[in-house]
């Protein structure tokens, strides 16, 4: 029901919006541009060193800042330096975008995926689906699941971020 600025004031309310930029944080000594974007090439080898490859957040091709990208850039990269190992020449990475998830409450999800939207629980569940699948390893998704069924059965609906 309410938040509390930096200076310690309280606004009342009963939404809360919260929105952030994303911003890669390259590393010392490596180019950027003001959002912190490294310059590749399109096979996500950084300009001028073709051994170095940069993906996710910082890689400078423009590609929206999702774990989605950043995970297709991951494999991609490791499909590259396979084929340099073998001599041959790196592939253009491409991005095929298979649409965007979004929770927004409990059993509320947005979801777009080949142009057709989809919300409410289809969506949230949609949303959990994906996520479990795209975790490493049989334990993770287990102990992921866990604990959200926990979350989700025993604990109050609603989120304090600061303390009254």
């Amino acid at each position: 029901g309410w938040v509390r600025l930096s200076g310690g004031e309280r606004l009342k309310g009963d939404l809360v919006l919260w929105a952030v930029g994303v911003r890669g944080n390259p590393l010392p000594g490596l180019p950027a541009d003001a959002r912190g974007r490294v310059p590749t090439d399109p096979c996500l080898r950084l300009v001028g060193y073709p051994e170095v490859y940069v993906v996710g957040d910082l890689n400078g091709l423009g590609f929206p800042q999702l774990a989605p990208v950043a995970l297709q850039q991951g494999r991609w990269a490791a499909r590259n330096l396979l084929r340099a190992l073998r001599e041959q020449d790196p592939l253009p990475f491409r991005y095929p975008d298979r649409g965007q998830l979004a929770v927004i409450g409990r059993n509320r999800a947005v979801a777009e995926l080949w142009g057709l939207g989809v919300a409410g629980l289809p969506a949230w569940l949609l949303w959990a689906f994906v996520h479990l699948r795209e975790l490493v390893g049989f334990r993770n998704r287990l102990l992921v699941f866990l604990d959200w069924a926990y979350t989700y059965l025993f604990r109050e609906p609603g989120v304090r971020i600061l303390p009254d």
